[in-house]
């Protein structure tokens, strides 16, 4: 290999170097105590319930539950009343934004007494159902769905009687952007190569 050709070959590393995103670091998306869009109706008459359908949808934070004070996380913001074992009696969505989040590092934490079905896009992600109460977390997850930029998140959620209690949460790896003031000592010492190998090659 020529001296030209070994000293391009640097520069363009420098350059690689110069551009490429900086070390992930893990971060919140969604935290929990978030506030969410809920309702008690049965909204899913209409197919576009999980993402932007329907009207008359509240607003108020999590913890969703009836249960306060007893140190497990899950004191109620909003109250949820309990219910029988007649299937789903509350939904929950929300828009997260992904902007700036390693999509393969996302993934999601939730407790629910007792089940839940969760969407991502109108997209069934999970769902599970089971006696007793909840904890953090009773229930961990990716998104194998997940967009760049904004997504919608719903969640349709079932009490059989007694406690009730929602919450999660959602973490990703967050890509930094390199500083171009930190990057341009290691791109100017590129082009230095680049100029000595043009100097030699003379």
């Amino acid at each position: 290999m020529s001296i030209m050709k070994a000293k391009l070959s640097t520069l363009a590393i420098v350059f690689t170097l110069t551009l490429l995103p900086l070390a992930a670091n893990a971060s919140t998306i969604l935290a929990t105590g978030s506030t969410w869009e809920y309702t008690f109706a049965d909204p899913t008459a209409d197919p576009l319930w999980s993402t932007t359908g329907g009207a008359g949808w509240l607003t108020g934070p999590a913890p969703f539950g009836n249960v306060c004070c007893n140190g497990d996380g899950f004191d109620f913001a909003t109250l949820w009343p309990a219910d029988g074992t007649d299937g789903d009696d509350l939904w929950v969505r929300k828009a997260v934004d992904f902007t700036g989040f390693s999509l393969s590092s996302i993934g999601w934490d939730l407790g629910v007494d007792n089940g839940y079905k969760l969407y991502l896009n109108g997209a069934l992600v999970a769902g599970a159902n089971a006696e007793g109460y909840t904890f953090k977390w009773e229930y961990s997850g990716t998104f194998a769905g997940a967009l760049p930029g904004m997504n919608i998140l719903a969640v349709a959620l079932e009490d059989h009687g007694g406690a009730t209690a929602f919450d999660m949460q959602i973490t990703g790896d967050a890509v930094a952007v390199p500083d171009p003031v930190s990057t341009l000592p290691l791109l100017l010492a590129g082009l230095g190569i680049l100029g000595i190998g043009r100097k030699r090659s003379r």
